[in-house]
């Protein structure tokens, strides 16, 4: 009975039998699970959406607040005020495009009343068909992401898709925080930058990333990642390949606005840079705790060069040769350990970090549970009911950071690990020793890549045979 019901509930398939169909693909079952979270993180927003202008709605206790509406209501874009800014830039480039692009079809197309002067339901009505065309969009890049990684997983070598994309499709994060801003938009540029380098396309992937890190600060961090691995494993030129065109794209970009208003364009990245301290972070419960600190922005940066600068000087000391997904996962759980402020839509980003670099089961269940377990406190503490002027328990806010920021220490030293002692890395295999690195495979001599560790975690989704733990 094991036996026949272990393996998908249908028992050991046939020698002779072929995988096909479609109950044998998984980018379907990928799609229409994605398209289900979504639609469930739709609807649960749907209260949250203020619909009359002297009816406010209480989003923190709902938990389900979104800056989509809440910025077109602040930021004057009911009054025809540009995404780009007039006085000060206030989303990178392409974010602000892509909002922009969504007040021009909801003013043409669907006819919102968007001008100086307008009334303020006028405004309401059409932040409601905004907030449509956002979460429109959003979806869709969603599903660009998912196509994606779908591509990008263990079997990525093969040309056809997991299913261990499935872990990120039917995730409790994307539930959770899909929708309270943008970052989707980023993170599916991000995606298909990476598919581009997994598929050997160097330029491209550097374009495409480029692009990215113009919607996105994250991606900043991941175009430095993958141009250190780029040096570390195959020489600085395929690193040159990769960086030139990404920093070229990044400042075609911005060159309008550097040319239209230099100041605001600086005021921007040196803002996102010297941040004060805010919710989420380490920083922010030391702050709690008594210890608070200046210039928090400043101070990690810093250490955070100079970690990076560290790390990357022991690699190229050492001759190690780190896996893409795991030099990415170092450096953007680094940067959330150390960032000034934790906002819970962050989680997206470490949820692909880590499917890129551990996607074992204990792994994505503790990091999943923890992210959400965040999001849950972070609404009734901004609403006061957690704070201590209230009845409320505030140290569960508190546990909710420890719990957090520890199971993303424990992330990020076992990444490190993996780099220091690629035996123990279960996604190296002789069959693919980088299963994202593209041109990077080249040459790698697999030899050097002992069997996995018997005391390794399985992958939650195994589908290359030797992958198998004795």
């Amino acid at each position: 009975m094991t036996n026949a019901m272990w393996p998908r509930l249908g028992g050991p398939m046939g020698s002779h039998a072929a995988p096909r169909g479609l109950w044998f693909n998984p980018l379907p079952w990928i799609l229409l699970a994605g398209t289900a979270v979504f639609l469930v993180l739709f609807l649960r927003h749907t209260p949250c959406v203020q619909v009359a202008a002297d009816n406010a709605v209480n989003v923190y206790i709902r938990v389900c607040y979104s800056d989509i509406q809440a910025t077109f209501l602040s930021q004057g874009f009911g009054q025809g005020v540009s995404a780009f800014g007039t006085d000060a830039m206030t989303f990178p480039p392409l974010t602000a495009a892509f909002i922009y692009t969504t007040q021009l079809i909801g003013a043409w197309v669907f006819g919102s009343s968007v001008y100086p002067g307008v009334a303020l339901q006028e405004q309401v009505d059409a932040s409601v068909v905004f907030f449509g065309l956002t979460a429109v969009g959003l979806f869709v890049c969603l599903l660009v992401t998912l196509l994606c990684l779908a591509r990008l997983s263990l079997d990525s070598d093969a040309r056809r898709p997991s299913w261990d994309a499935m872990m990120v499709a039917a995730s409790p994060v994307v539930l959770a925080v899909g929708l309270i801003n943008w970052d989707l938009f980023g993170i599916a540029l991000t995606c298909l930058g990476m598919f581009l380098f997994a598929r050997r396309a160097v330029v491209e992937s550097g374009i495409v990333l480029g692009l990215a890190a113009c919607a996105a600060t994250m991606p900043i961090a991941i175009v430095l990642a993958v141009t250190v691995a780029c040096g570390l494993r195959g020489g600085w030129k395929v690193a040159l390949r990769f960086a030139v065109p990404a920093v070229a794209a990044f400042f075609l970009v911005h060159l309008p606005l550097l040319i239209q208003d230099f100041d605001s364009v600086y005021a921007f990245y040196h803002g996102e840079i010297n941040k004060d301290t805010g919710y989420g972070s380490l920083w922010y419960l030391a702050s709690l705790m008594g210890a608070s600190t200046r210039s928090t922005g400043s101070l990690a940066f810093v250490l955070l060069m100079l970690g990076f600068g560290i790390l990357i000087a022991w690699l190229y000391v050492t001759h190690r040769t780190p896996r893409v997904g795991s030099l990415v996962a170092v450096m953007l759980l680094a940067t959330c350990l150390l960032g000034p402020a934790y906002p819970p839509q962050t989680a997206l980003w470490l949820l692909v970090a880590v499917y890129w670099a551990r996607p074992y089961r204990w792994e994505m269940a503790a990091f999943t549970i923890t992210q959400v377990a965040y999001y849950l406190a972070i609404w009734p503490w901004l609403n006061g009911s957690l704070t201590s002027a209230q009845s409320g328990p505030y140290a569960v806010y508190w546990l909710a950071i420890l719990a957090r920021a520890g199971v993303e220490a424990w992330l990020l030293v076992s990444c490190l690990r993996d780099i220091a002692t690629p035996r123990r890395d279960l996604l190296r295999t002789p069959s693919s020793p980088d299963p994202i690195g593209g041109v990077l495979n080249d040459g790698e001599t697999l030899t050097r890549v002992a069997p996995p560790l018997p005391a390794d975690p399985p992958p939650l989704y195994r589908s290359d045979a030797c992958l198998s733990v004795p």
